[in-house]
């Protein structure tokens, strides 16, 4: 599991300083961010030079309570499935008490950056997801 904290900014709110629905799903990408940074998988070459481009293909959430301005939380990321060409990351928002604030799903899509057609995901990334994968009960 990677986790990333942050902090609820101002301009992430609504006019009574509640978490606007769409920035749950920044913070969950500025976490994924992070976690390529940390698996050392180099999002900058992906975007400008790669052959095999990374899309989100589907995104869904949950929210379970509001979050508020200056709330400090935490972004628990893990790699639910890997597949051929997809693989899917779950995120967890908590607040400082360990409290569940939002779960939300991605699901990423390997493809030709030509074509657009998808493609096997790069062996080099499963290689550095495949540590991330959540434990089987």
């Amino acid at each position: 599991m990677f986790t990333s904290a942050s902090k609820v900014r101002l301009h992430q709110t609504d006019a009574a300083g509640v978490l606007f629905f769409g920035d749950y799903f920044r913070i969950a990408h500025d976490a994924y961010e992070e976690f390529l940074e940390s698996i050392e998988y180099n999002i900058r070459f992906v975007i400008e030079e790669a052959n095999t481009l990374l899309l989100i293909v589907h995104a869904e959430s949950d929210y379970r309570r509001p979050l508020r301005v200056g709330e400090q939380i935490e972004t628990n990321i893990v790699v639910d499935k890997i597949g051929g060409s997809s693989f899917i990351l779950r995120y967890e928002i908590r607040d400082t008490s360990q409290t569940r604030i939002a779960d939300l799903t991605t699901v990423h899509v390997a493809a030709d950056r030509c074509s657009g057609k998808k493609q096997s995901i790069p062996k080099e990334l499963v290689e550095k997801l495949r540590p991330h994968l959540k434990e089987k009960a």
